[in-house]
């Protein structure tokens, strides 16, 4: 079961992928009145509500793939974090940790987190204004008045900073201009400074691998969804904007320099024999950028980020079924991405920019 929905989740991320700007993702923390905050509840209290959202959940359209993650490997649950389907905090949170999915909309709702819900909606590209409209039909659909909501602060929720609309909405960008030009500390400042926040690939306390970031919205309590949703994707296009410019800077004024980097990267994964998980994420990320230049035929980028993915140390071992030693996924992984680049027409160096 994991394995399938791996495979579908990964299978609408090729269908559109884009430069820059990877996904758009909206979370709504939720709790339901009738029970404790999971952190105050007991082992059989969040067992409790684990059953309760399975049996209530399961009853929506689409929703009827449900995970008790004491029921998974440790692999099996590393693989559905890696590809955002739960996060790391809902694996420290057991017993009474779940999660159900919609994999037709990339749709999840991970049960006893920090909140009895955590429900998250995933889209590819920036498509902010249609993953809204998504989690919004599926918020309505689960609350049926059940929801904790106070009329002057709105939804009420286990930590403060997500009291109000409970909505987090973020987006993955591929920042390599601005990275490779220094300017992501400006960025990071000047952002925070109207309530939005950097972090890197895995969220908070990450590393930037590959120049990828994710921005989100701070604010919860005191605004609109669609508005605060206007607003983040507007200073996206502006991010946007600046990243465009940095990248076509780079070409210009250091274009052997990148031309050179993006060549021995390009014949280090066309005949790596053992690879790291997070060598390949960085190479891949630069080999990304490949396409979005046209060194690479543009319809590899889909590909490359499938293998961003599905090269990670629990994906490998769910996608091969077995287990595997740190050195076994090193071959495997360099085996599948230099299979992958081999095919891939050689780079052309003839672009203007």
């Amino acid at each position: 079961m994991i394995k399938s929905l791996l495979l579908e989740y990964n299978k609408r991320f090729e269908e559109r992928s884009q430069a820059i700007v990877l996904s758009s993702r909206i979370r709504l923390a939720r709790n339901f009145t009738q029970f404790k905050f999971p952190s105050s509840s007991s082992d059989n209290e969040r067992i409790e509500i684990l059953n309760f959202v399975k049996h209530y959940i399961q009853e929506l359209k689409d929703f009827k793939i449900f995970i008790d993650l004491s029921e998974l490997t440790k692999s099996e649950q590393l693989a559905l974090q890696e590809r955002r389907i739960i996060s790391k905090e809902l694996l420290e949170k057991k017993p009474g940790a779940g999660v159900i999915c919609n994999d037709k909309t990339l749709a999840s709702i991970m049960i006893n987190e920090e909140d009895h819900l955590r429900i998250q909606v995933i889209n590819n590209g920036l498509q902010l204004r249609d993953t809204w409209k998504k989690i919004n039909d599926i918020d309505d659909a689960v609350d049926e008045g059940f929801y904790a909501f106070s009329p002057s602060m709105g939804y009420l929720t286990a930590c403060p900073s997500n009291v109000g609309t409970g909505m987090r909405a973020s987006i993955m960008l591929h920042l390599p201009g601005l990275g490779m030009t220094e300017q992501i500390p400006h960025l990071i400042e000047a952002v925070q400074q109207i309530g939005i926040t950097v972090r890197g690939v895995e969220g908070e306390g990450s590393k930037a691998l590959g120049y990828i970031y994710q921005i989100s919205n701070q604010q919860t309590l005191g605004i609109c969804e669609a508005d605060e949703i206007q607003r983040l994707e507007h200073i996206i296009r502006t991010i946007i904007d600046q990243e465009i410019f940095a990248r076509e800077g780079i070409m210009k004024h250091n274009r052997a320099q990148f031309l050179d980097k993006i060549g021995r990267i390009y014949g280090i994964l066309s005949s790596c024999y053992m690879l790291t998980s997070e060598e390949a994420f960085e190479m891949l990320a630069w080999m990304r950028l490949a396409a979005d230049y046209g060194l690479i035929d543009k319809k590899n980028r889909s590909g490359i980020d499938r293998y961003m993915v599905e090269s990670q140390p629990g994906n490998l071992v769910v996608l091969y079924d077995k287990n595997l030693s740190a050195e076994e996924r090193d071959l495997i992984r360099a085996e599948n991405i230099r299979a992958f680049f081999k095919k891939i027409q050689a780079l052309s160096y003839d672009i203007k920019i």
